[in-house]
């Protein structure tokens, strides 16, 4: 299981990596089109609330199922209301960085909790073998 969080957390930070190179590039190809300044902060936040969630949910998996699936469901339920609050915080803050904050954070999520959810399935192939 340790093996099996150290990938994940490889991997995560080369999304990160990945995430902050090409959200740079894009700035820089597009000037038209405004990207918050605010997206490392954003890459921070995402990448350390995405290791936690899944070290606290793959120590939950070695237990019983009903455990692991109660885990997942919290922790998802307090993302959801922790990145809603960040954001609703974020937004009324700098109110003319708040859409594109949104949508950086947004297809941020995306990606992140895709890799979350293919972590967690690679996880469950290793215990249940």
């Amino acid at each position: 299981m340790k093996k099996s969080i150290s990938q994940f957390t490889l991997r995560l930070g080369i999304l990160t990596l990945l995430l902050g190179l090409f959200t740079f590039v894009f700035s820089l190809l597009f000037p038209d089109i405004h990207v918050t300044a605010s997206y490392p902060y954003i890459l921070v936040f995402m990448f350390l609330f995405s290791w936690a969630a899944f070290h606290i949910t793959a120590k939950s998996m070695t237990k019983k199922i009903s455990r692991f699936a109660n885990t997942y469901m919290i922790i998802n339920f307090l993302k959801l209301v922790i990145f809603s609050l960040f954001i609703l915080a974020y937004a009324f803050l700098n109110k003319a960085d708040a859409v594109s904050f949104i949508i950086t954070f947004f297809v941020y999520y995306i990606f992140y909790s895709v890799l979350e959810v293919v972590g967690l399935k690679q996880l469950n192939e290793v215990i249940r073998k």
